[in-house]
C-alpha cells in the first residue's frame, strides 16, 4: 500500500544556529507566519549541496543581531506549549520587544500586531529616551507623541547621553519642541499633550490620524507650528 505524508501532522523540523546555540523547531510554523522563511524553505539548493537547516551539521545560521534570548522569546509565542515554554505574559515588555524586533525583520505581520498591542507606553518600565529610541527603531508610532511630549516637559535639557541614544537628528527635533514650546511657553494654552501633538506629528512626519479635537485647535497654534518648523529648518543643529 502506498504511503502519504499527512499534511497536518507530519512535522518537518529545521535547525537554526543563534550565536553558539542550536534550535530544532517545526518548519511549518515558521513558513505560515513568515514569507521570508517560506521563500527560504521553498528555494531549492544547488545540486550536491546539503540543505541548510537539515541537521546539526548544517544549521541555518541567523545574523548576529538576533540573540539567543530574542529567538527563544519568539518561539515561546509561536510554540506556546509546555514543551517549548510558556507564552509570554502581557507584562514581559522586554520579551514583547524581542518579538516585535524579529517579527518585523521576518515580516510576521500577525505577530507584529500582537506585539504592538502588548506594548503600552505607560506600562513599559524604561526611560523616556529609551522609549523614544525603541519607537523610532521599530516604528511604534503610538509611542512617539507621548515620548516627545514627556521629553519636552522634562526639567533637564537634552543631554549628550540622550543625543548618543537618539541620534543627532532626533535630538535636534526634540530640542525644537522643547526649547520653543517649553522654555518660551509658546502654544501651551491649548492644553497639554493635545496642544503639542500636531507639531510633533508634523516634525516627525508621522502618518497617524488626528483626533477631531486636535484638528479644531486654534489658528494661533497652527501658525506657531509653522513658525517652529521654520526655526528648526534654519537651525537643525541647535540642541
Amino acid at each position: 500500500m502506498a504511503q502519504f505524508k499527512d499534511d497536518e501532522f507530519y512535522i518537518t523540523l529545521v535547525t537554526f544556529q543563534v550565536e553558539d546555540r542550536l534550535f530544532r523547531v517545526p518548519r511549518h510554523t515558521l513558513e505560515v507566519q513568515s514569507p521570508v522563511f517560506n521563500d527560504m524553505f521553498t528555494f531549492p539548493p544547488p545540486p550536491g549541496v546539503d540543505v541548510e537547516g537539515s541537521g546539526d551539521e548544517h544549521p541555518i545560521v541567523l545574523p548576529d543581531l538576533v540573540t539567543v534570548e530574542d529567538f527563544k522569546r519568539l518561539l515561546r509565542v509561536l510554540l506556546p506549549t509546555r514543551y517549548y515554554g510558556t507564552r509570554l505574559s502581557k507584562g514581559d515588555h522586554d520579551g514583547w520587544i524581542s518579538v516585535l524586533k524579529l517579527s518585523r525583520m521576518w515580516q510576521m505581520d500577525e505577530l507584529h500586531r500582537a506585539a504592538l498591542n502588548r506594548l503600552k507606553y505607560s506600562a513599559v518600565r524604561k526611560s523616556v529616551v529609551e522609549k523614544l529610541a525603541l519607537a523610532l527603531e521599530y516604528e511604534i508610532q503610538h509611542w512617539i507623541v507621548p515620548a516627545v511630549n514627556e521629553l519636552a516637559r522634562r526639567p533637564q535639557p537634552i543631554s549628550v547621553e540622550d543625543t548618543r541614544i537618539l541620534g543627532l537628528e532626533t535630538a535636534s527635533k526634540v530640542a525644537a519642541v522643547r526649547e520653543r514650546l517649553i522654555s518660551e511657553s509658546l502654544c501651551l494654552t491649548a492644553g497639554g499633550q493635545d496642544a503639542i501633538a500636531p507639531f510633533i506629528t508634523k516634525i516627525f512626519n508621522l502618518s497617524v490620524s488626528t483626533p477631531n479635537h486636535q484638528r479644531e485647535l486654534s489658528n494661533r497654534f497652527t501658525q506657531c507650528v509653522d513658525f517652529l518648523l521654520g526655526s528648526y529648518s534654519s537651525h537643525p543643529h541647535v540642541l
